[in-house]
């Protein structure tokens, strides 16, 4: 179990020689591969694509972005043409085998990654006909759905704020010499940097201001509003799918059937979605006394920042929370398994992660941890396999 690591470095190594000039020693955190396998029924497997594959179908309908036409409107925005690629589907396992959504998030890390995890451990690929060459395939698409020629030479970047800072910047190098393996001219490339010295047609987008709000992203922002770059994730698709207002409008009586859902895709989504609702003082003293039975979250952070389980909550940090952009959250409590360790057998939490593009299923990895969130600190944890029987 203590050279997962060594391992894992090597796997990325035979794949992708040239990162032979990296120090990946230092990019690979020591708990960021899990030894572990997380098994679950097939039945969870085919309950992940459906419920991606109904959710993408109503981000499609026209009934469903003409209730969102003012809001559009409102942040600016106009649809590009393309979707996003790498999307994740983040889920925890109810008591039933039931999947429960915790958020779909545009941005998310480990795609490539797991990839080559599952290569590594030589464990069957959940979308068996899922391939590496499949990414380029996306891009491919998402050029084409801006009407855009695809160049043999794709220029493409990567970016991110400050890439080789970030946790995973190890992802970006891996990406980066994948690119270039399709003969594509591929950069990693701070967001403010952009357009410089290089002007790519497709980039890659890490970056987390979701709607380019901020000021060094408004050229990236105007570009991609005109159509001069192909930005995948983007913010159209970030309103549509992943905003976590969605979850609330989602929950709404008579929505989701306003959009045509009925039957058991009705219920199928009905049951997957947790109840979610805008904070706000005026109702305190109600979520106050509910509180063990929810979680808060911001609406536009990411991973787990300043996420926090409603029984844990002090006075003083619920009056903070109640004052913040925040939502309450339904608590799904993650899924717990027993695995032996050379420590001797603990107890870790686990959630899935599905990553897809469109309305397809492409990969589907375990986060495994201890604590309230996930962390990628703790020992024997990390991002794990998934085995369905």
């Amino acid at each position: 179990m203590n050279d997962i690591k060594s391992e894992y470095i090597r796997q990325l190594r035979t794949s992708f020689p040239e990162l032979e000039k990296q120090p990946l020693e230092n990019l690979v955190a020591e708990n960021l591969i899990s030894p572990f396998a997380i098994e679950l029924p097939k039945s969870v497997l085919e309950q992940a694509q459906k419920i991606i594959s109904l959710l993408f179908s109503l981000r499609e309908k026209p009934s469903y972005l003409n209730h969102y036409k003012e809001l559009i409107a409102e942040k600016g925005l106009k649809d590009p043409g393309n979707k996003s690629i790498m999307m994740s589907y983040d889920f925890h396992v109810d008591e039933n085998q039931n999947l429960k959504l915790i958020e779909i998030n545009t941005n998310a890390a480990f795609l490539v990654l797991g990839h080559q995890m599952y290569q590594m451990k030589g464990h069957p690929r959940p979308v068996s006909d899922f391939s590496l060459a499949e990414i380029g395939d996306s891009i491919r698409t998402e050029l084409r759905l801006q009407g855009k020629n695809v160049a043999e030479a794709l220029k493409i970047a990567i970016t991110d704020e400050a890439p080789s800072e970030q946790r995973l910047f190890v992802e970006f190098l891996v990406y980066n010499e994948l690119f270039k393996s399709w003969g594509w001219d591929s950069h990693i490339q701070d967001y403010r940097e952009l357009f410089q010295d290089f002007h790519p047609e497709f980039i890659y987008n890490r970056y987390t201001d979701f709607f380019l709000t901020e000021p060094g992203s408004q050229t990236l922002r105007e570009k991609f509003l005109n159509r001069e770059v192909c930005l995948s994730p983007n913010p159209f698709e970030y309103l549509l799918l992943a905003d976590k207002q969605r979850l609330i409008d989602w929950g709404v009586p008579g929505f989701l059937e306003s959009q045509g859902l009925a039957g058991e895709d009705l219920q199928l989504i009905r049951q997957t979605v947790p109840l979610s609702y805008d904070i706000c003082p005026a109702m305190a003293d109600k979520i106050w006394t509910e509180r063990k039975k929810l979680f808060f979250k911001p609406k536009n952070a990411f991973g787990s920042k300043q996420s926090y389980k409603g029984a844990s909550v002090s006075k003083k940090t619920f009056e903070e929370i109640m004052n913040a952009d925040m939502i309450a959250q339904e608590y799904v409590p993650a899924p717990e398994v027993n695995l032996t360790t050379p420590d001797g057998e603990q107890k870790f939490k686990y959630d899935l992660r599905c990553y897809a593009y469109q309305g397809r299923l492409q990969l589907v990895l375990a986060r495994i941890y201890q604590g309230q969130v996930t962390n990628l600190r703790t020992p024997y944890g990390g991002f794990a396999t998934t085995l369905f029987k």
